[in-house]
Formats: structure tokens, C-alpha cells, sequence
């Protein structure tokens, strides 16, 4: 099913800023990120390992923590302000309308109840449903996943990886929801497993009709998978654009560099460029593009004093970088 992004998103997120309170200062995870996800699309976040993908995450669910802070923005789900929502009603739409798969299924399940009664669990817990009829349709979900129903008294040591996996992705299914974010779901899997629930993952997106928010750290993976990608760099989002406009022309120097750093199976063997240097302090960023520390083609002064806002540089690609935004102009784009 092809997305059309005249719809009306299912996601809005708009200047998102979330901060840390720690003893060194204040760490401003996520600054000003704006994007929307649309029905029926897998909406990709990628980068480097501390880049705040996964604090968006948290901050879309509302499940941060102190010392995590969201201290401005808008998170609309449905047209409905996530932020503004009470306690109940928060409660009610978690999981009715979003859900989220954390990245490590064996610590997101309970060790000592069977993986029947966590799903029976999350559908009692919103839904007013007789013991008997919620056992049905935790058979139903693990069936839907690819695990045999049997397994249903199963405890989550009991489960291979690829397995705990697919039932934690079945509890996010469990209500039907417009919505998953899935943080990076298959981190901790081999490479044949990993193929595998992705497939199914793409499968289960086609029958039910859902939105995926898909955040992980390998841009190779995002690019086979999502419709739309956007690539964050220190707290920030540096490009969105089609998944294969952005594999095909990447245009910031660090999404270049990202594309980079992945080997290909087919072709001649060829050295990994990677990325000198290192993610900078967040307590104190640097002045200008955050990136302009380890960028080789940083244009002087101006990249070291003026802040890049993302503008588009093409149709539906968006890029965050003083370069690209002169080489637009220069194309006439």
C-alpha cells in the first residue's frame, strides 16, 4: 500500500526540545525536532549512539523520567496533544492508539509471569475483557507473530531471542493501535532472525494498516525498510527525505559519512571512510553546525557561526547543512 502523505499525519511532532538536569549541567538531548509520521508509513530515526533517537521515543510515550525533561514542543497523535493529557486519560491512550517495543525484549518482559499472562495483562488493563476471552486472544496474537500458540505458559528464559521479540511485539499489537514505535527492535538479534521479524513486522504493518516511528543506529537496515527517513546528529535532525533519495543522494556531510561506514556485500572491496572525531558535550555544544567540528568541508566562518535550519533542498528532502542549502540554490532547487 502506497503512503500518501497528503493524509493527514498520525504523528505531528513540532520543536520537541527534552533536556537532562545533571550535576555537570543541563544536557539538551533534543532540540527543536519537528516531523510527521502518516498512515500506513514507516517513519525512520537514525544515527550515531546518543543522538537522542531514543529519548524521542521515551518523550512521543510521554515515559520519561527525571531528571528528563520535555521543556517545550507539540506531540499531536491523532490531532490530540500527548503533552496536555492527565494521568488517566494518558493511560487509556497508551496502547489503544500507541504502543512502543523497546530495544531489549528480555529486560521489557517481567521474568517471573509467562508471556500469556503479560499479554492477558495488557488487554485486561484497558479493555474490559473476561479472563477466558483475553486468553483467546493472547493465542491469536502469538499465532499472528510466528510463535507457536502453544508457548503461551512459556516464561520469557524459556523463549529464544528472535521469539521474546516477537511477543513483546505481540503485547504492542494487543490493542490494535494507529501507532508503534519501535526502538530498535532487533538490536540484540543475529542477522537471520533479524531479517526474519523485520519481514513480519513488514507484514503485520500491511494487514492492520499501522504507523511505525522505527529508530535504530543502522541506516543500511532503515533504508531496506522505511518510506521515509530522517537522520539526527547531536540532539538535532539534519535531513529527512524518502528512504531512497536519501540512500542514493545523501546530502549532508554527515549522512554521507553514515552511508559511508557500512560495508557492501556486492562490488569491489573498498576502505570504510568513517567519521573522525567523536558526538560533541551536549552541556556545551559547539557554536554554528554541531557537526562542523569533524566536517572536511565545513565552509569557513559561516559554518562555525551560523546555526543551519532544515530547509528543503529538493521535493521532500529536507537538509540542515550551509553546503547543500548553497549547492540548491546554485542547481536552482
Amino acid at each position: 500500500m502506497a503512503v500518501k502523505l497528503v493524509d493527514e499525519p498520525r504523528l505531528k511532532v513540532r520543536n520537541l526540545q527534552v533536556e537532562y538536569h545533571t550535576r555537570r549541567g543541563i544536557v539538551r538531548a533534543v532540540q527543536d525536532v519537528s516531523f510527521d509520521v502518516y498512515p500506513n508509513e514507516v517513519f525512520g530515526l537514525a544515527g550515531e549512539s546518543g543522538c537522542g533517537k531514543s529519548t524521542i521515543a521515551h518523550a512521543v510515550t510521554r515515559i520519561l523520567k527525571p531528571p528528563a525533561y520535555i521543556t517545550g514542543g507539540e506531540i499531536l497523535c491523532n490531532g490530540t496533544d500527548i503533552l496536555m493529557m492527565g494521568t488517566e486519560t494518558l493511560r487509556r491512550f497508551r496502547w489503544e492508539h500507541m504502543s512502543i517495543v523497546f530495544q531489549s525484549a528480555m529486560n521489557a518482559l517481567n521474568p517471573v509471569l509467562t508471556v500469556g499472562e503479560q499479554i492477558i495483562d495488557a488487554i485486561q488493563a484497558h479493555v474490559l475483557t473476561p479472563k477466558k476471552q483475553a486468553r483467546q486472544q493472547a493465542l491469536d496474537l502469538l499465532q499472528i507473530v510466528g510463535i507457536d500458540p502453544g508457548r503461551i505458559d512459556s516464561y520469557p528464559h524459556q523463549l529464544s531471542g528472535g521469539m521474546r521479540q516477537r511477543a513483546v511485539i505481540a503485547i504492542a499489537l494487543a490493542l490494535k493501535p494507529e501507532l508503534i514505535i519501535m526502538d530498535e527492535p532487533t538490536t540484540a538479534l543475529d542477522v537471520v532472525v533479524q531479517k526474519q521479524i523485520m519481514q513480519e513486522i513488514r507484514q503485520l504493518k500491511n494487514k492492520f494498516g499501522f504507523s511505525i516511528l522505527f529508530i535504530t543506529h543502522d541506516l543500511s537496515l532503515l533504508v531496506e525498510f522505511s518510506d521515509r527517513i530522517g537522520i539526527m546528529y547531536a540532539g538535532e535532525l539534519v535531513e529527512v527525505s524518502p528512504s531512497r533519495e536519501i540512500f542514493q543522494n545523501p546530502r549532508h556531510p554527515y549522512t554521507m559519512r553514515l552511508m559511508n561506514s557500512f560495508p557492501t556485500i556486492t562490488g569491489p572491496r573498498q576502505d570504510m571512510l568513517g567519521i573522525p572525531g567523536a558526538p560533541p558535550d551536549l552541556v556545551s555544544p559547539p557554536s554554528g553546525c554541531r557537526f562542523h567540528p569533524r566536517c572536511s568541508v565545513a565552509l569557513a566562518g559561516r559554518c562555525q557561526e551560523e546555526h543551519p535550519l532544515l530547509k528543503t533542498v529538493s521535493p521532500r528532502h529536507e537538509v540542515a547543512c550551509h553546503l547543500a542549502e548553497s549547492e540548491a540554490v546554485k542547481h536552482g532547487g
